[in-house]
């Protein structure tokens, strides 16, 4: 995995932390009945869309197993919180171990 991709995730995630999402789990649209191969011309899009939200997930939770100082410095860069002290440091300590983290667990 190259820094840039793990970069454009974590601007993803970013934006999927700030989006309020105030539904109560029930899904856009409705299920229907299929005959079987059918397909339009949105489901591509919606496979990406799916990928993409999974990858999402993923960032979540390796930000989540990362020791917090390392935590803090991410959500400090992307969610723009407080810095903590050592931020550049911390920053960069949390980027290296969420390129190898990722690398297992998402892929290119």
């Amino acid at each position: 995995m190259q820094i840039d991709f793990l970069l454009q995730l974590l601007d993803d995630w970013s934006r999927w932390m700030r989006y309020d999402n105030h539904k109560l789990g029930y899904p856009t649209k409705s299920v229907g009945l299929s005959s079987g191969g059918s397909s339009n011309a949105d489901t591509f899009d919606y496979m990406i869309e799916d990928l993409d939200n999974d990858n999402i997930r993923t960032i979540d939770a390796l930000i989540h197993s990362l020791p917090n100082e390392e935590q803090n410095a991410i959500y400090a860069r992307y969610l723009h919180t407080k810095k903590p002290f050592y931020y550049e440091l911390k920053l960069q300590f949390a980027l290296e171990k969420l390129l190898i983290k990722a690398e297992q667990r998402i892929p290119s």
